[in-house]
């Protein structure tokens, strides 16, 4: 039997999708798809000042958002000098 668990609601923040074949209670091949939803994040900030930007991607990652700040804004501050 082929089996697609996925995606979630649109609402939630990131994507899992399985696909898999089961044959009775053994799965017999499984595919995994992770991902984010597309916000259209980056016209957001294209209209926006640096500042504005940061709390958009707040919202894109619940998980990692500390991580996520720190590259976000360490890479700017490396390339602003």
């Amino acid at each position: 039997m082929l089996f697609n668990f996925g995606p979630q609601h649109p609402s939630t923040h990131g994507v899992l999708r399985l696909i898999s074949i089961i044959y009775g209670e053994i799965i017999k091949w499984i595919q995994v798809e992770l991902g984010l939803l597309h916000r259209g994040t980056e016209k957001l900030v294209d209209c926006n000042y640096f500042s504005f930007a940061i709390g958009y991607f707040d919202r894109l990652d619940y998980v990692s958002i500390v991580a996520q700040e720190y590259m976000l804004v360490g890479g700017l501050e490396r390339i602003a000098g």
